[in-house]
Parts: structure tokens; C-alpha cells; sequence
């Protein structure tokens, strides 16, 4: 359904899928991107499978190491498959005091690849907007119609009105 709905609009979509099953199924709908999200970053099997896809792959990386990072880099480099680092905080919401936008610059350098912004901070868009000051080269938002509904993500979200002053 909701790959039919894109289509009509001509809205191109994506996902995160969070196993190998998910990965397969999401295969289906001939997407141009995926995700991995932070849980997943340490999963090396999981990682590799998704290289494999050879799509432009955003990898979020709030629930990691360094280590963690290098080897990820290193599994997508050797499957030749284009890919951007987000970096983000994992938690939800979080005070902007916590943001560290500071590592995309130096994961920019370290890594000389496109890095990205996954912002879950509690303060509106400030701290979103000067990620792509420091050079964020694409931007990630979790959207809520209701920041009071259940859900972890809600309260980090951005509502229609969020965006109304941008």
C-alpha cells in the first residue's frame, strides 16, 4: 500500500529493516536506498547482506564504538557500495546539550565520506539547523502528527508546526 501511495506521488521511500527477513522483504519494492539503524551498526552479518544490496545506504551511528564505525566502513568499501554515516544521539529525546554535532566534521575527515544528521533532540530545530552548518549532507527527523502519542519517538519528534518556521 504505501509503495503504491509513493508511486502515485512520485515520492521516493525507503526503510529501515532491523533483521534479515526485513531486508529481503523490503528487496521486493526495488528501492534506490536503505538504512541500517544504530542498533544494527555491530551486526556484521546483517551489515554485509546490506552492502551486498549495492543501494545507497545511510548508517546511522548512535549506538556504536569507533570500532564499530571502521568496520562498517570497511564491509561497505569492500562491497563497493555507496554509503553515508549519520551521525546521531540514541536517545529520546535528548537535551541539545548532548548533540556532539561536532563528530561530523570529524567523522567527515576520518572517513572521507558524506556524513549526516539524525536529530532526536528535544529543542526544535536549532541544533538540526547548524548540523548542515558544519557541513551535514543530509538531514533526519523523526515526524509525529502528535508528540503526545505512545511511543519512544514521539516526544524527539518534529510536529507539522515544527516545520511551519523553517
Amino acid at each position: 500500500e504505501l509503495d503504491n501511495h509513493c508511486k502515485q506521488k512520485k515520492i521516493e521511500w525507503f526503510a529501515s529493516a532491523w533483521d534479515i527477513n526485513s531486508i529481503k522483504f523490503l528487496n521486493q519494492f526495488n528501492l534506490n536506498k536503505q538504512k541500517v539503524p544504530s542498533a544494527l551498526i555491530v551486526d556484521e552479518d546483517y551489515l554485509e547482506l546490506i552492502a551486498k544490496n549495492k543501494k545507497y545506504t545511510y548508517i546511522s551511528t548512535g549506538m556504536c564504538e569507533m570500532k564499530h564505525i571502521e568496520k562498517c566502513v570497511e564491509i561497505f568499501k569492500k562491497n563497493s557500495c555507496s554509503f553515508e554515516l549519520m551521525h546521531c544521539v540514541s536517545a529520546y529525546p535528548f537535551d541539545d546539550n548532548l548533540a556532539n554535532i561536532n563528530m561530523i566534521p570529524f567523522l567527515r575527515e576520518k572517513f572521507n565520506c558524506d556524513i549526516g544528521y539524525s536529530g532526536h533532540e528535544k529543542g526544535g530545530m536549532a541544533i538540526s539547523i547548524a548540523a548542515v552548518a558544519l557541513g551535514a549532507t543530509s538531514l533526519e527527523r523523526h515526524f509525529t502528527l502528535d508528540r503526545t502519542m505512545y511511543g519512544s519517538d514521539q516526544a524527539a519528534s518534529i510536529t507539522p508546526e515544527g516545520f511551519e518556521g523553517l
